[in-house]
């Protein structure tokens, strides 16, 4: 009587463990389907904002494009991180490699009301990861057109403020901008539950 119990229990035993094992292999079949489609999505919504800034350049709007709509503002609440994305063309329709165009960021100083009055320049500076005021490369290229994040990261406890930054493009060789343009980074008010 006992070694027939003991039968059943471990048949019943291993009924579960196959079950168990069946559901964990699915389970981890959906999860990478869900990522790996996710992964997709992404790579589709870059090319079609890479085609969007190529369509600009075709507008005529001159060889430097900053993709934050015709007010030129990023907005962001402290605790948040942001990416402006800046895009260049040669000025002569020439291919390009990562470093044939470079850009620089400065902080616009002529204004007393803005974050470099409220918050110091230090802590002014402090908000941007992308190193401000030397030359860098595009991060990515297709063609004759570079594309590059300028990231920001607004700590919690910032002040409102808006800083205008300026940004300017060279070819690699020059020693002067052949374009230059601006955005501005306006801080908000620090949400209730942030």
């Amino acid at each position: 009587m006992n070694k027939k119990g003991a039968l059943e229990l471990s048949i019943g035993t291993i009924v579960v463990i196959v079950i168990g094992m069946s559901m964990l292999v699915l389970g981890l079949v959906l999860v990478r389907q869900i990522f790996s489609g996710a992964t997709d999505s992404v790579d589709e919504i870059n090319q079609g904002v890479r085609d969007e800034v190529v369509k600009l350049f075709g507008d005529d709007t001159g060889d430097l494009v900053i993709k934050l709509g015709s007010t030129k503002t990023a907005r962001v609440k402290p605790g948040e991180e942001f990416n402006v994305l800046i895009s260049v063309r040669h000025p002569d329709g020439e291919a390009i490699v990562r470093d044939t165009i470079q850009y620089k960021i400065e902080l616009d100083k002529s204004s007393s009301d803005n974050c470099l009055a409220k918050l110091g320049e230090r802590r002014t500076e402090d908000l941007f990861i992308t190193n401000l005021g030397e030359w860098l490369n595009f991060d990515d290229f297709q063609g004759s057109t570079g594309f590059a994040l300028i990231q920001t990261n607004v700590p919690k406890g910032t002040a409102q403020c808006t800083q205008k930054v300026e940004v300017d493009v060279k070819l690699k060789d020059e020693t002067t901008a052949f374009e230059g343009s601006f955005f501005l980074l306006d801080i908000g008010k620090e949400g209730i539950f942030g």
